[in-house]
């Protein structure tokens, strides 16, 4: 099962990132990119996260995305460790 459509994460990638030591959400994205482009995925990423090591703090990053030759600002909330 896909994680992250964009990024093309999946389930298996995100368990074995979490077996070897990822234990925040910003752990998943700086290893595997998860939750690092539209950030749909963010939610159901860090349900595979040990209980209680999800942070609260949020940070919103807007860049430009361009996929098929379109263009598009893309907001996204982070969540830092």
């Amino acid at each position: 099962m896909y994680i992250c459509i964009c990024n093309a994460i999946t389930e298996k990638s995100v368990i074995e990132a979490v077996n070897n030591g990822a234990s925040t959400l910003g752990d998943l994205q700086s290893q595997l990119g998860v939750a690092s482009c539209c950030g749909c995925c963010a939610q159901t990423a860090s349900e595979y996260l040990p209980q209680g090591s999800s942070s609260n703090a949020a940070v919103a990053q807007e860049f430009v995305s361009e996929r098929h030759g379109r263009k598009a600002l893309v907001s996204t909330v982070l969540w830092q460790s």
